[in-house]
Parts: structure tokens; C-alpha cells; sequence
């Protein structure tokens, strides 16, 4: 009994799906067909999707660069209130808490300028979080600091951090912290560079909008009590003997 054109067709179709495919398919995967019933031959059918992969997150556009224009204006104004050159802020604050107003270290410091809830109080600011109050009273207290070490911004920096009650314990001298001395080398350092031009992630733009701010509140050195010079700051930054710090290299 002969078999009929279709089923025959059928059956060929068969066999070269189970024998095999084409390098081609096997490089691009299998390829998928139908046979519509009664039809002559087979159609082209699209093979099932595949799944979708899961794409990485866009990285954020707000870096330092940000984050310093987003708070330049107010920083600039308490900075002004409180005789303070609007950049040593800045430095203070990047040191501190990077910029985040949210930010609450172990041992309980809150916000930009990381102050604790009793320094907050002691220069009559109670919302921590809220970025205003928060640069208010770490600006009162730093121009507190500089005011109490006569201008000698080593030691307002260091008793910012461990308090000026260690400062005066060790001779008005910088404590033998490690924590300390690192931080008042840094915010030295970032200190310097921003008043040098635009240091790193701080778009070139900002930088002498900030340094006309600064010129605006007077000369560093009034504004700090004589700690205008560059060379005097470059030899407070690197322990040398004419400084009269103890921070270390």
C-alpha cells in the first residue's frame, strides 16, 4: 500500500526533526516549525522568548559635586553668621557625614556636621536632622572652638572631635588619638585644596563661588583669628616646628 503525498511529507518532516539540524541552527539555536494540517509544507514559527535578563541599576549622578552645590547656599549663610569661611564648612562636613543630613554615628552624633544631641542644645538647637539647625549649632560650636584655642584651627578641629576638654588635658595640644589626628589631617587637607581651587568631585565652577562667599565674610585670617597664611596652614598640615601643633605627620 503506497503511502499518500501528505503523510509521506509528514513523515519526512519528522525525521529531519529528530535527526538533527543545521550548523547554522546549532550556532543560532533550534528553529521552530509547524505543520498546518493539510498544508503542503511547514511554516516558520517564532521560538519562545527568552527570559529577560535583569540589567543593572544606573549608577547615581549625585556625587560631592552635588551634594556641594546642594548645600553651598546655606552653608554659605551660617557660615557668614557665625565668622567662619564658608570652605573650612565645607570641609568639616564632607569629613563628618559626607554630606548626608541623615547620617547617625554609634556613639550618637546626627546629621551633616555629626553633632551630639548635648552640643546641639548647649548652642540652642534641638532638630538635629534638619540641615539648618544642624550646620547652626556645629558652626556655633567650631567658632566656639577657634575662639577658646585662639584662632589655632589644629586645635578647634581636634577638640570638634574629641572635645576641648581633651585639648586642654594634654597641654592645649593636639590628643595622641589616632581617630583625632587623622581627622584633623583630613579636614586640613580638604581644607587646603579647596581653598587652592576645585579639589576632587567639586566641579571647577563651584569652587570660586565659594571662595567669593568666603572673601565676602572677610580674610581668613580675621575671620579664624591668623590662620590666613598658606605657608602657616601647609606647616600646621605637615607637623612642622613653626606650627605649634601635635598633629602628627
Amino acid at each position: 500500500m503506497k503511502l499518500s503525498r501528505i503523510p509521506r511529507l509528514r513523515l519526512v518532516l519528522l525525521c529531519l526533526a529528530l535527526c538533527g539540524v543545521s550548523r547554522a541552527a546549532a550556532a543560532e539555536g533550534l528553529q521552530w516549525y509547524v505543520v498546518p494540517p493539510g498544508g503542503d509544507g511547514p511554516s516558520a514559527m517564532a521560538p519562545p522568548p527568552a527570559s529577560p535578563k535583569a540589567m543593572p541599576a544606573p549608577a547615581s549622578p549625585a556625587g560631592a559635586e552635588g551634594k556641594f552645590l546642594r548645600y553651598g547656599e546655606l552653608i554659605d549663610d551660617v557660615a557668614q553668621r557665625h565668622a567662619l569661611d564658608p570652605l573650612l564648612v565645607h570641609a568639616v562636613v564632607e569629613t563628618e557625614s559626607a554630606y548626608r543630613p541623615e547620617a547617625v554615628s554609634d556613639k550618637g552624633a546626627i546629621g551633616l556636621m555629626q553633632v551630639m544631641p548635648a552640643t546641639g542644645m548647649r548652642f540652642g538647637q534641638r532638630a538635629l536632622t534638619e540641615p539648618r539647625a544642624n550646620l547652626e549649632a556645629g558652626a556655633a560650636y567650631l567658632s566656639w572652638l577657634l575662639r577658646r584655642f585662639d584662632g589655632r584651627l589644629e586645635l578647634a578641629l581636634a577638640g570638634y572631635n574629641a572635645g576641648e576638654g581633651a585639648v586642654a588635658r594634654y597641654g592645649n595640644a593636639v590628643p595622641p588619638y589616632e581617630e583625632t589626628q587623622a581627622y584633623v589631617r583630613k579636614v586640613m587637607a580638604r581644607y587646603a585644596r579647596l581653598r587652592g581651587g576645585a579639589s576632587p568631585g567639586i566641579p571647577a565652577s563651584a569652587a570660586p563661588a565659594a571662595v567669593a562667599a568666603a572673601r565676602r565674610v572677610g580674610k581668613p585670617k580675621d575671620a579664624m583669628g591668623g590662620v590666613g597664611d598658606m605657608g602657616q596652614l601647609w606647616r600646621i598640615f605637615t607637623g612642622g616646628s613653626n606650627a605649634g601643633g601635635a598633629n602628627g605627620t
